[in-house]
């Protein structure tokens, strides 16, 4: 039986291609200051388990879903999955904790509900994120969203305030009223392409520093 057990686990352990094509996205390129084959583009997501390969002086920013973390690295093979982060040959210069991203997976219908969740760590969470005063809107579904506001919960009467949406950022603009930290609001978004718009329930945090990502996925 041990020897089965072994076997069975050393095939799962080396099972090619259709088990890494199932995982969903594993980091986000934050920025990118080279060449990378294949090529990425900035807030464009990274495929679980897909080499990157850097040129020698390419210079690569990545948030880590699984890990919560904003990793630099220069040249190598980038390869990332939810259980490892391996720059081959390459150097990783810089390394931060970083907010865990909100990931939502739009659904196919044409109206607003999202299926999904805040991602902590690898694992699902409750609806929490910082009151940071920026969020970088990533994913297939970013490009679409035309406005952004938030909500208190069960008042969606008006807003508490309406966030400036440009360049895949949606930003609290100078002056406006504090979240309280602990409060229950929606974050509201209308995309130009879907009639109804798509509601993110969550709990204020204090804030974290660095913008928070949304990552929009479509179906």
């Amino acid at each position: 039986m041990r020897f089965i057990a072994a076997v069975l686990w050393s095939l799962l352990c080396c099972w090619p291609g259709p088990v890494l094509a199932e995982e969903p996205p594993a980091a986000l390129a934050m920025s990118i200051s080279g060449s990378t084959t294949p090529a990425l583009t900035p807030m464009s997501e990274i495929p679980a388990g897909a080499p990157i390969r850097l040129a020698p002086d390419t210079e690569l920013t990545v948030l880590d879903y699984t890990r919560c973390k904003m990793v630099t690295v220069v040249g190598g093979t980038l390869t990332v999955t939810r259980f490892d982060f391996d720059a081959d040959g390459g150097k990783i210069t810089a390394e931060v904790p970083a907010p865990c991203p909100r990931i939502h997976q739009l659904s196919a219908g044409s109206g607003g509900a999202v299926a999904g969740g805040f991602i902590a760590r690898g694992i699902e969470n409750t609806a929490g994120w910082p009151l940071n005063r920026e969020l970088v809107l990533a994913g297939t579904g970013a490009e679409a969203v035309k406005t952004a506001a938030i909500y208190a919960a069960g008042r969606l009467d008006a807003p508490l305030v309406r966030l400036e949406v440009a360049d895949r950022r949606a930003r609290i603009p100078a002056g406006a009223p504090p979240l309280a930290v602990g409060g229950h609001y929606i974050l509201r978004l209308t995309l130009a392409d879907r009639p109804a718009p798509v509601d993110m329930p969550f709990i204020g945090r204090a804030p974290s520093g660095p913008s928070l990502v949304v990552v929009l996925r479509r179906p």
